[in-house]
């Protein structure tokens, strides 16, 4: 018999996991990447939303790309919006730095936003009260990466005596990911003083998301004896939380300064989990299921929006700064009172979105906009330099007819680069990620 086949089916397994070609440089435990993947996309989450769709949506302004419930003065008419929007994300993967270049791509459509507004007749100034519906981020996106590796594994004679070897390994990755949190908000803003607003809004979210990934791993040639072994996770996670977005807005005739303050999210989340194990040895399949249903908390902190615009001659200049404290993200205990990630935060950083945007219209019934988002990785130390910063840009027209009804297209491309660590195998692949949003809006005046 060869001295591969002396080696014990369990000691197989733990040396033909080591790859030689890995970089184990991010989180160490999954929960970890868990507590901050429900807050952060690259067009932002819930009020930061990277939005360019001002006159058919609520609480919007050609100042901004942003939510401010001050917005809602602007609305003099009852009104109703309803927004489809189109998504198609596509992710360029490397396995490792090696090997061929895979695509992976997915596309769905949804009602992107729902909103009422109504003025309320006052005295003196405005009052406006608004409902909408609209998802505070998704979660859509597939990656499949391939490539041979190297696998390092010891082996130990007679004597004790420990050789390492290197084996030409098959890796194969299949990732796809789905869901969306979606949020209500009961939002009211006030003309307080001249040229002076101010508005809030009471936001309830809820959603879930469904991460499914594969990793194979095959011997070529049957070094180890360990023909192959698949590793799947399939984890549906469930949220639901409240906060409030309190907005102050000043306007002139030719400035507006607006300023947002998110309260802080407490996220309570309900994690459904299957993890499987399968591998072949010497001709035997063995397979080890494991089940995972627990509950916990997430918060996500204080988060501050500000922004500022000018008008010169009809054309509308507008800066956006969102401000994000990703390092005070909190998880709370299990529910077996089990303390988890105590020390998983050394990787995030706080971070600072910064948008510009310009607004043309064409008479009294035809606007363009055009707006770009330059977006910080929350990651404080990455793989690669080329993962610094991610970017959105966008173009939106929108027409009103018979001063009543409101139709707005926008176009929003999101592009960047990431690595993706995967613990089981301690591999990471390179992505090349891009998503582009279509939405077409209609808005009724009453």
């Amino acid at each position: 018999m060869s001295v591969f086949r002396k080696i014990t089916p369990v000691l197989a397994i733990v040396f033909f996991l080591i790859p030689a070609t890995g970089s184990a440089q991010q989180f160490d435990e999954v929960m970890s990447s868990e507590a901050l993947r429900p807050f952060w996309s690259v067009y932002g989450f819930g009020a930061s939303a990277f939005t360019l769709l001002n006159n058919s949506q609520l609480a919007t302004d050609i100042s901004s790309t942003q939510y401010n419930p001050a917005f809602l003065t602007n609305i003099k008419r009852p009104k109703a919006s309803i927004t489809g929007k189109r998504i198609s994300v596509k992710q360029l993967s490397t396995l490792a730095d090696v090997g061929k270049e895979y695509s992976a791509s997915s596309n769905e459509f949804y009602i992107d936003y729902i909103g009422f507004a109504y003025p309320v007749p006052v005295f003196q100034g405005s009052f406006v009260m608004s409902a909408s519906y609209t998802p505070a981020a998704y979660y859509y996106s597939s990656a499949t990466s391939k490539g041979v590796t190297g696998t390092t594994f010891e082996e130990e004679d007679d004597d004790g005596n420990k050789t390492a070897h290197v084996v030409d390994t098959d890796l194969e990755y299949d990732v796809r990911e789905s869901g969306s949190i979606d949020v209500v908000r009961i939002a009211g803003a006030v003309e307080f003083l001249k040229n002076f607003n101010m508005g809030m809004s009471v936001n309830f979210y809820n959603g879930e998301r469904q991460y499914l990934s594969s990793e194979t791993c095959t011997d070529i040639y049957d070094t180890l004896g360990v023909s192959s072994i698949i590793y799947t996770e399939n984890i549906k996670p469930s949220y639901s939380g409240v906060n409030a977005d309190f907005g102050l807005c000043y306007q002139s005739e030719n400035y507006k300064l607006g300023l947002r303050i998110s309260t802080p999210l407490n996220m309570a989340i309900h994690e459904v989990s299957q993890i499987s194990q399968g591998y072949i040895y010497d001709d035997t399949e063995l397979d080890s299921v494991w089940m995972y249903n627990f509950k916990y908390k997430s918060r996500y902190p204080l988060e501050i929006g500000s922004n500022f615009a000018v008008k010169i001659a009809k054309v509308t200049l507008g800066m956006d700064f969102v401000f994000h404290n990703w390092q005070k993200i909190e998880v709370d205990l299990l529910e077996d009172k089990t303390a988890i990630n105590r020390d998983l935060y050394w990787n995030l950083r706080n971070t600072t979105d910064i948008s510009a945007s310009i607004a043309i219209p064409f008479g009294n019934s035809f606007s363009t906009r055009f707006a770009y988002r330059l977006v910080q990785s929350p990651y404080a130390e990455l793989e690669d330099s080329d993962e610094e910063y991610y970017h959105v840009i966008g173009a939106n027209v929108e027409t009103i007819l018979n001063k009543s009804l409101i139709i707005g297209c926008s176009y929003q491309r999101g592009f960047g680069n990431l690595s993706n660590y995967y613990p089981y195998f301690e591999t990471t692949t390179k992505q090349k990620y891009t998503e582009d949003r279509l939405a077409l809006s209609l808005a009724v005046l009453f």
